[in-house]
């Protein structure tokens, strides 16, 4: 908790007076800063020149390799990796290509140092594509959340010494900080039998999002094991269904070192870096689908400690005392939220196109979110980018169109103003209700996490100034709206042992307008 104790002398005017310092271990975080990143990319496409490319969908994902802070900036460089449905020559046949795309995206951070230790989180991407002369165009639009934390010690006076005069008040103050962190990666496999009806031919693209269920802990090390939903896109033969989605799920457990102590909260955190599937035909005719998915988990160990800090001081005798504090923002818990809720979506199709005879898939994100919250629950609104596919009138070739609709969610869970949130949506199918409206349902998957903060007063020092002694005598004083015990026995400068003593009935703070006996003896008085 601190490094160590120091003692300041002064002796002014008569008064000796020794400052006890400490160098405190906390941690300083900073608002959240978000920012928004514009990746693009390029990759030349199989095929002729000449033959036609429709974009069918484009996917992204990205991950954050790493975040470097400087003065009032922190660069934040990570991948992002495009997967996009398309049709050359052949309407009917839809093909699958993947791209990456490498950034380095600088956000401003006011009031950051080179010393701070920063944290970069994706919130959402946007992602679109455009094929042009044989070659595909990939943009992406990735919404980082920032945070940057000082670990720097502080110091700051905790007590006072020196003779019967000084009356010094201390509090008990929280803090949290992290003392261990750790992690690793994991690579999944799984194969998995695809259902002989779907008439599998091809798997095109796959997405991965990743859970963590349960976090054991003890001797140096940290376990983190949840869940991997798989969502496989697969090109099929099956008449008037040419694609068709399955869904499969990978458990997973990492064991990793972890240095903390008994006592210490853990937490982890797990991120698909990575996810590669196919699927291959077996002898007897079935379907297999082989996936990979690269997972890079971390954990950490978090420590809550108790602190003394000197609240306020004054003496009863000759000068009096000025402290100077300071404001320092510090950290005093956090919080982790991980849940889901379902939902459906009415798609309107944009004018002018195709009209829909039967629903293939559909593939959404969410932006603009905002949270309001309320006791045990969180309402979320914002807006539903979703890519529909699927079939028109007298063709066999499939239609892909992009629809934006508001959403308002219910989750049943506390998300905080400045917390990071993540939302995700899984398990989409998609059904025609009219020629031009689409129904969507889904289930909406919330991670979203967060720091406590408290404003703490450091003193940071203290000296001896002149000042009034009050008049002596016995008074009834009756105290004023807010006045403590404290705030009386300072403004007549009389230890508050003797307005104890005067005032046994006073168990608690006093009243409002209650009377409360002080006697502030001559200034001769050694007594006082």
């Amino acid at each position: 908790m601190s490094e160590g104790q120091t003692a300041d002398f002064k002796e002014e005017m008569g008064m000796e007076l020794r400052l006890m310092k400490e160098h405190i271990q906390m941690e300083q975080p900073a608002p959240p800063v978000r920012s928004r990143a514009a990746v693009e990319g390029e990759m030349a496409l199989p095929g002729g020149l000449r033959e036609e490319t429709r974009v069918m969908y484009t996917h992204a994902s990205a991950v954050i390799d790493h975040a470097e802070a400087s003065q009032n900036r922190v660069k934040v460089a990570g991948k992002v990796t495009f997967h996009t449905l398309y049709t050359q020559g052949d309407p009917e046949k839809i093909s699958a290509v993947e791209a990456s795309a490498d950034f380095t995206h600088m956000v401003d951070a006011p009031g950051v140092t080179p010393k701070a230790i920063c944290v970069a989180s994706v919130e959402g991407v946007k992602a679109q594509s455009q094929a042009q002369g044989g070659r595909l165009h990939l943009q992406a639009a990735v919404d980082l959340a920032v945070r940057a934390t000082s670990a720097q010690p502080v110091e700051a006076v905790t007590g006072l010494r020196g003779g019967s005069e000084i009356q010094a008040a201390a509090r008990e103050s929280t803090i949290q900080r992290t003392v261990a962190t750790g992690g690793s990666e994991v690579l999944l496999r799984e194969e998995f039998d695809l259902p002989a009806a779907l008439q599998v031919k091809e798997t095109l693209f796959a997405t991965a999002a990743a859970t963590v269920g349960e976090i054991t802990g003890g001797l140096g090390r940290e376990g983190i094991s949840g869940q991997v939903n798989l969502e496989a896109v697969h090109a099929s033969a099956l008449p008037g269904q040419p694609l068709v989605t399955t869904r499969h799920e990978m458990p997973f457990r990492q064991v990793f070192d972890l240095l903390g102590e008994n006592g210490d909260a853990l937490s982890g955190e797990v991120t698909v870096k990575d996810v590669a599937v196919m699927s291959a035909e077996n002898a007897d005719g079935t379907n297999t689908l082989r996936a990979e998915v690269l997972l890079s988990l971390t954990g950490r160990a978090d420590r809550t400690e108790k602190i003394t800090l000197l609240e306020d001081a004054y003496t009863t005798l000759g000068e009096d005392l000025k402290l100077t504090s300071a404001q320092v923002p510090c950290r005093v818990g956090c919080h982790q939220v991980q849940t889901a809720e379902s939902g459906k979506a009415l798609l309107m199709l944009p004018e002018g196109a195709p009209p829909s005879r039967t629903g293939l898939c559909a593939f959404a994100s969410v932006d603009g979110i905002q949270a309001e919250c309320s006791t045990g629950r969180t309402t979320i609104t914002g807006k539903l980018h979703t890519t529909v596919m699927y079939l028109t009138d007298g063709q066999a070739a499939p239609v892909s169109a992009k629809v934006e609709t508001p959403f308002r969610q219910v989750f049943a869970a506390e998300v905080g103003p400045e917390d990071d949130v993540h939302l995700d949506v899984q398990d989409a199918e998609v059904s025609t209700i009219t020629s031009d409206r689409l129904e969507m349902r889904y289930v909406m998957r919330l991670q979203a996490s967060g720091t406590h903060r408290e404003t703490l007063k450091l003193v940071t020092d203290a000296q001896p100034v002149d000042a009034p002694v009050p008049p002596a005598g016995i008074i009834l004083y009756y105290t004023q709206p807010g006045e403590s015990r404290w705030d009386i026995a300072k403004r007549y400068r009389v230890p508050m042992e003797r307005l104890q003593e005067l005032n046994p009935e006073l168990t608690g703070e006093p009243a409002q307008g209650q009377g409360v006996v002080v006697w502030r003896r001559a200034t001769g008085d050694q007594r006082a």
